[in-house]
């Protein structure tokens, strides 16, 4: 590889590694606390709870027009006008479009009603759009430590508020919502302050044109937003319309097992889309983004084999008996998070090359397989219906878009370590569910070592960046 290679990788490696002390304690914490929740939650109000905050992703993208992802692309190259242009614009655009959303909320209040407190969701939207806004602008900015912190502080104040309106006050599900409300706007007024955006925010600085250059690359991520919705989030409306809310808490509670694994497909995510972006007009592109992906394929589906029989240990530990049942669906919510991965790898070159347009149609063909499996077979087979939907959705999306993008975005998948792993990984998953649980913590071990065997590269390139970093 050539100097610019070495460096871009040096970059990622070290932009993984921030966001993941980040993330991983945020994700711990997060763990330990299931027994607090299992424990003071039924399974319906935690299905409940669940549904809320999907609703609450769904409904951003589409009330702020995805500007949040326009700004973030556009501040990595723009003069310090042009920043405080763009910053002012989206605020005053998203202030607008939550307005709205406020008087939609109140024509809608004896609906909303049986959902918990409409004032408490309409918050905690504010406060989900405030804190990823305030998230993009750290990014934009390389404030990778203080992104990072947001997150510690933001997992910290929810995790101490759950704990207190659920074993202090007995408030439930309105003690859930008002926690993450709170937590969310804690984290983000530290970014706003650390940042000093208000430096940046004045009416005079809106601009028009701006704003339009902005919606035209922000506005086909919309559909695209709503697409991926629908695959990675609508089982849940599938669950509770065709089973219940009692059977969609242990379906999300499920996920919050699998998410460790989509733990480590977010953080590299996060440090991946600005290596792309920074690498995309540099001579070695193409083969940094074959190394990058061969690279994450290894850690993921190496994570997986160490993962899923660890889960296998913990679940029963970390929850109440009336959410155990949800271990039997961890292994394709797994499966579906690495799909989901490489599927995002290779959207993110959409982003890249400003070819927004080009990621919706791939979306939509996976958002209908998803629907079709969930709803088709839900009643059949249960829960396995819409995690098994998600999966394969995700799994053609992924297809779809590498043939899709092959002319301009091209990675030299190594098909060799794709197929070892993918065996290892049916043999762990056979394990999972056939083997005691003495055989659970064999193959954990064996697991941890394959995952280090394939990945001892970046691991000791990951040391190594950090070690030379700290010693300047």
């Amino acid at each position: 590889m050539s100097e610019n290679i070495n460096t871009a990788n040096k970059r990622l490696a070290i932009g993984t590694i921030v966001y993941m002390i980040g993330n991983v304690s945020s994700k711990i914490l997060q763990m330990l606390i299931l027994p607090i929740i299992t424990k003071a939650l039924s399974t319906g109000e935690y299905g409940t709870y669940d549904l809320i905050i999907t609703t609450i992703s769904l409904i951003s993208p589409i009330v702020t027009c995805q500007l949040i992802e326009g700004m973030f692309r556009f501040l990595f190259d723009c003069s310090e006008e042009e920043k405080s242009k763009t910053i002012s614009s989206v605020s005053a655009f998203i202030i607008a479009g939550s307005v709205l959303l406020g008087f939609a909320v109140c024509l809608t209040h004896s609906f909303l009603t049986n959902y918990g407190n409409p004032l408490l969701i309409y918050l905690n939207f504010l406060a989900y759009v405030f804190l990823n806004y305030t998230q993009k602008l750290a990014r934009c900015q390389s404030k990778n430590k203080q992104f990072a912190v947001s997150g510690v502080v933001n997992t910290i104040v929810i995790l101490g508020l759950q704990a207190l309106f659920l074993l202090v006050f007995n408030s439930g599900l309105n003690g859930m919502i008002l926690a993450t409300c709170i937590s969310h706007f804690t984290a983000g007024l530290y970014l706003c302050f650390y940042l000093k955006v208000k430096n940046h925010l004045s009416i005079s600085f809106v601009d028009v044109k701006t704003l339009k250059r902005l919606l035209r690359y922000s506005l086909p991520l919309v559909p695209n937003s709503i697409g991926w919705w629908v695959v990675a989030s609508s089982d849940r409306y599938i669950i509770s319309g065709f089973i219940g809310f009692a059977a969609n808490g242990i379906y999300a509670i499920a996920g919050k097992f699998s998410q460790i694994l989509t733990l480590i497909t977010n953080v590299f995510q996060l440090a991946w889309q600005e290596s792309a972006i920074i690498e995309n007009d540099t001579e070695g592109r193409d083969k940094f983004y074959s190394y990058t992906f061969n690279t994450y394929m290894k850690l993921l589906m190496g994570g997986y084999l160490a993962i899923l029989p660890f889960i296998r240990i913990i679940f029963p530990v970390l929850t109440e008996e009336s959410f155990h049942s949800g271990y039997l669906y961890n292994p394709i919510l797994l499966i579906g998070a690495i799909f989901a991965a490489f599927s995002q790898f290779y959207g993110s070159a959409y982003l890249v090359f400003k070819k927004t347009g080009g990621a919706f149609t791939t979306t939509v063909v996976a958002a209908i397989i998803n629907l079709a499996i969930g709803i088709g077979f839900v009643k059949m087979i249960g829960l396995y219906a819409p995690a098994l939907g998600t999966a394969i959705a995700f799994l053609v999306q992924w297809l779809l878009r590498v043939h899709q993008m092959k002319g301009y975005f091209k990675v030299k998948i190594e098909t060799e370590y794709l197929v070892v792993l993918f065996v290892l990984m049916c043999v762990v998953t056979l394990i999972y569910y056939c083997a005691n649980l003495i055989m659970q913590y064999i193959t954990m071990i064996a697991g941890s070592m394959v995952f280090v065997y394939f990945n001892r590269k970046m691991i000791v390139s990951a040391i190594q960046s950090v070690s030379s970093r700290n010693r300047k």
